[in-house]
């Protein structure tokens, strides 16, 4: 109670500062009359935060966009092993055909799997093909290292 009778009523949250110079402003403002001398509203919390969420799904949008135009017409890609020799003291080295059937060069991303007589693959190995050009094809070679046993067929898939 004041000392006219007339109760006070005070606010109980705590007072926070200015953002921009730290002077005590009440706890629902932002930003102090000083710094603020329009009197222009300042943005709250939620509108700064939604602000934050649209541009960062636009962004991933866009990228998203931006990554299916860039990668069309690349591909897609049909791979043949042409032969295998073997690579002493532990490997093989593997010639490979890759087809382009799209209407943009591109590299193809291959599988090339070692099986022995029974199909069971003994060591699978990921290269990346020569640049292939659009309805194109290039042959490349490359070794298959860490056999313990020749490779009865190899098998390749490229994507």
């Amino acid at each position: 109670m004041s000392d006219r009778g007339v109760e006070v009523e005070t606010d109980p949250r705590s007072m926070r500062r200015c953002y921009k110079c730290g002077r005590p402003i009440g706890p629902d403002e932002t930003i102090c009359a000083v710094c603020n001398r329009a009197g222009m509203a300042t943005p709250s919390a939620t509108q700064y935060h939604g602000t934050i969420v649209v541009a960062i799904v636009a962004g991933v949008v866009l990228l998203a966009v931006w990554a299916s135009l860039a990668m069309s017409g690349i591909g897609p890609y049909e791979a043949t092993v042409l032969r295998v020799t073997t690579d002493p003291p532990d490997g093989a080295i593997v010639s490979v055909q890759v087809s382009n059937l799209g209407t943009r060069a591109g590299r193809a991303k291959c599988a090339l799997e070692a099986q022995n007589g029974a199909g069971i693959a003994i060591r699978v190995r990921s290269v990346v093909s020569p640049q292939v050009p659009a309805g194109g094809r290039v042959t490349f070679d490359d070794r298959i290292a860490g056999l313990t046993e020749p490779p009865a067929r190899v098998t390749v898939i490229c994507s």
